[in-house]
């Protein structure tokens, strides 16, 4: 049997992982839809779409699945075009909600994915999973230039938000255990900080040093 699911479709950062798991040997195979078919043109495109039939193709060869193997394949849009794709190549397969083992494992992937575009392991457990949206634009908007290509900026709830404003202040820390969301460090008492603010669903606010010249990117 081949389990197939993917995680990170409903992160704004990142990409999407498509996993492949044969439960009764612990095969395991997985790809990353990278983010560059989220752009705008791409994604009007769907072509995410097509990439997860690339990756498919790929992990049965890897695999060796064999034509009357028995598929259990993840509910959703993700996999559209791969039920046509199974259905041409005469492979047997069901849609149903994917839990236990294969449902970590491409998780796991999705979030160690994730740290290699600069997102923090203790950012990922705060956002939790799937990762939060509005916490994710927080994480962006204290890199801007160089975040935002790390992002799914064909979705359209970004493009009711991409224009939006932000302002900038200055202050003195006066709490502990506050992090830079830019360089990932610890922001001393009484360290000079920068405080950007924008809406989104509510008036957010990011802190970082007020002179970092450092990126988790």
């Amino acid at each position: 049997m081949i389990q197939i699911d993917d995680a990170g479709s409903g992160s704004f950062v990142g990409g999407t992982c498509i996993g492949f798991l044969r439960p009764e040997t612990n095969e395991y195979y997985y790809g990353i839809i990278p983010v560059e078919l989220y752009d705008k043109q791409n994604f009007r495109k769907k072509l995410y779409l097509e990439a997860v039939v690339d990756i498919a193709k790929e992990a049965f060869s890897v695999l060796g699945v064999r034509r009357g193997e028995w598929i259990q394949l993840c509910r959703g849009y993700m996999f559209e075009k791969l039920k046509k794709w199974l259905d041409d190549e005469n492979h047997t397969y069901c849609c149903m909600h994917i839990t236990g083992k294969m449902q970590e494992a491409v998780e796991k992937n999705f979030e160690l994915y994730a740290m290699t575009l600069g997102l923090p392991e203790s950012y990922i457990k705060y956002t939790r999973y799937p990762f939060h949206f509005h916490k994710l634009l927080r994480w962006v908007y204290a890199d801007y230039e160089n975040r935002i290509h790390s992002c799914k900026i064909g979705w359209k709830s970004w493009s009711k938000l991409e224009n939006m404003p932000s302002k900038s202040a200055f202050a003195r820390m006066e709490v502990p255990n506050v992090y830079c969301l830019k360089c990932g460090e610890k922001i001393g008492i009484g360290e000079e900080i920068k405080i950007i603010s924008f809406v989104s669903n509510k008036t957010q606010y990011v802190i970082t040093h007020r002179c970092c010249p450092v990126s988790l990117v």
